[in-house]
Parts: structure tokens; sequence; C-alpha cells
């Protein structure tokens, strides 16, 4: 279990340069696409969120995603790579309602990210971040990042690539 919680002023350098990244895309996108751009933004949480998260916080869920979600509400990338989504809270707990998915260790996740393409993104109560081998939540799960952080890194590292190159990087 990583024992340095996520820190909630990381998580908003995170969206300032991820809110960046957004914003190079958008600003030329016309000049690579023949339609207009879908969602593209990152939310940033607000006071009516505090039930939600305290929700999550009784289910179980990470202490990284309940920090996450103090600071930031939702992450939409339409028009990145194939598309990758974070989840508001309201979402990750009616799907907690259903119960947690089960990883491939044995222990259970909370699923609060998916792609485009329907891959789904869980975290283990120890922080461990896992992607789902299909699009399904029965599908199995494999370990990707070993914290939210190193989950967030990587979706940086992709949103990056694609600012720069227009081609989908690895997530």
């Amino acid at each position: 279990m990583n024992a340095e919680a996520l820190d909630p002023r990381w998580v908003g350098t995170w969206a300032a340069e991820i809110t960046a990244y957004l914003q190079s895309v958008l600003s030329a996108f016309d000049t690579y696409y023949p339609f207009p751009p879908g969602e593209n933004e990152v939310v940033l949480a607000g006071p009516d969120q505090s039930p939600l998260d305290a929700t999550l916080v009784n289910r179980a869920a990470s202490p990284d995603l309940t920090a996450f979600y103090e600071v930031i509400k939702e992450v939409t990338m339409s028009d990145i790579g194939n598309g990758f989504f974070i989840h508001p809270p309201d979402v990750v707990v009616a799907r907690l309602a259903d119960g947690p998915v089960l990883l491939r260790d044995g222990d259970t996740g909370t699923v609060f990210a998916g792609n485009g393409g329907g891959i789904l993104y869980a975290i283990s109560p120890d922080n461990t971040v896992h992607r789902s081998n299909d699009a399904s939540t029965d599908s199995g799960f494999e370990p990707v990042a070993t914290d939210l952080r190193d989950f967030l890194g990587q979706v940086l590292n992709a949103v990056a690539h694609f600012t720069a190159t227009r081609t989908p990087g690895d997530l």
C-alpha cells in the first residue's frame, strides 16, 4: 500500500497541465479535423460535491480517489486519442451500487475512468490502478499503475504525446 496520500496541490498542478494541453489541441483543432471538437475539459470540484465524497469514503473507496475528487469533479477528453474520461463522483457512486469489480489478484476495485473504446479503469483500496481486458466489468482487470498519481502521470504523458503528434499515446 502506498503510504503517501495523493497531494491535492499536485492534483491541481496536474489539472492545469492537462488543461493547457487541451487548449493547445483545441486551438488548432480545425486545422487537423473536418468536424467540430467534442467536450474536452477538466471540471474542478465545487462545494456541492461533499456528500458524494462522503459516500465514496463510506464505500471503502481508495484514499487517492477521494483526494482526487476533492480537487477535480470530472475529466472529459473526447478528442484526445480515442477519448478518455474520469467519471464524476456521482457516476462512480452509482456504479458502486452494483458492487465493486473483481480484480486479477482477487481484490476488489472501484471503476472511476474509461476510454472511448469502453476500456474501464478501476482503483483498489490500496490505490493500485487496474485496466479492464475488454469493454466489460467481467473481462478481468490487470494492474497498470502503482497508484493514482502514477496513473495520472501516464494520462498526462499520453495527452502530451497526442498534443505533439496527433496520434494516441499509450494508456
